[in-house]
């Protein structure tokens, strides 16, 4: 609020010396600069220390195996980003329409909360081979279905979590008028509460799709079916690691192209709060 207000005074009072200069264009110029030299220096090591590139990979040797395997990767790709998406959008769904029970009673809150805690404790990466073996009892052509489980699994915790903290962020002078006026439980949801619990929705669903890609990826490795979490499995078990590290490249560029996606969503919706990355100028 403060660094806010600074900005608008230094842009606003002529011949003021003084500036912020945390704008978007400087965030994004320091973000590519970090990146460009974590390069540099991943391949200075590589290159100094004459490491075997069989094992310790630069990032020429990654991108070159990149465009090697390009095409297969291009092939997998849709099974793993439809397990991720579907899984992704369906959590986010369940935790919505499930923390407005929960918030709109107290009661359900306490009884049902040590049970959902308890329920996000269990392992659920460990849990894999038995979701799938669940999942394919009665049709093994099923076991693409236990990745999209995996990712609704992995993704849901969070993003209920922070529904909730959301919905329940109200301020006790709030809940005081909206018990004068008499407002339904539906009134609370649709003018007070969504509005307030937006930010923390778009905060766990930033989270929630790097999750629910884990979840996705965890499930091919461990069903093995077509997609590029089996093909990160198959480099790794044959010690192609350039391989590997191309893959979770692909990876790390599609879940950050979705987080900027929902940075720049929120950046809309929720204009009277200011992003961290997508700012204002």
């Amino acid at each position: 609020m403060i660094g806010s207000a600074a900005r608008k005074i230094g842009h606003r009072v002529p011949g003021s010396r003084f500036s912020i200069t945390n704008t978007r264009r400087t965030r994004w110029a320091l973000s590519g600069l970090g990146v460009v030299l974590l390069i540099a220096v991943w391949q200075a090591i590589t290159m100094t220390m004459d490491l075997n590139p069989k094992y310790f990979p630069g990032p020429m040797g990654v991108v070159n195996e990149l465009v090697r395997i390009w095409p297969a990767i291009v092939a997998a790709l849709p099974n793993t980003l439809s397990a991720a998406l579907v899984g992704y959008l369906l959590a986010l769904t369940l935790s919505i329409v499930i923390a407005m029970p929960l918030v709109a009673s107290d009661r359900v809150l306490n009884a049902l909360m040590p049970f959902i805690i308890g329920t996000n404790t269990v392992p659920r990466i460990a849990m894999t081979p038995l979701v799938i073996y669940w999942v394919s009892f009665y049709n093994t052509s099923a076991l693409y279905l236990a990745n999209y489980v995996m990712a609704v699994w992995v993704a849901f915790f969070p993003m209920l979590i922070a529904a909730i903290d959301g919905f329940r962020s109200i301020d006790e002078d709030t809940e005081n008028m909206l018990e004068v006026y008499g407002a339904t439980t539906w009134q609370e949801f649709k003018y007070v509460r969504f509005k307030k619990g937006l930010p923390f929705i778009f905060d766990g669903m930033k989270i929630g799709f790097v999750l629910a890609m884990i979840g996705a990826v965890v499930g091919e490795f461990v069903s093995g079916t077509f997609g590029i979490g089996s093909q990160a499995a198959s480099a790794i078990g044959r010690t192609s690691i350039a391989r590997a590290f191309a893959i979770v490249l692909v990876l790390g560029v599609i879940s950050t192209a979705v987080v900027l996606t929902v940075y720049l969503i929120e950046s809309r919706m929720i204009f009277w709060r200011e992003s961290s990355i997508m700012g204002e100028e």
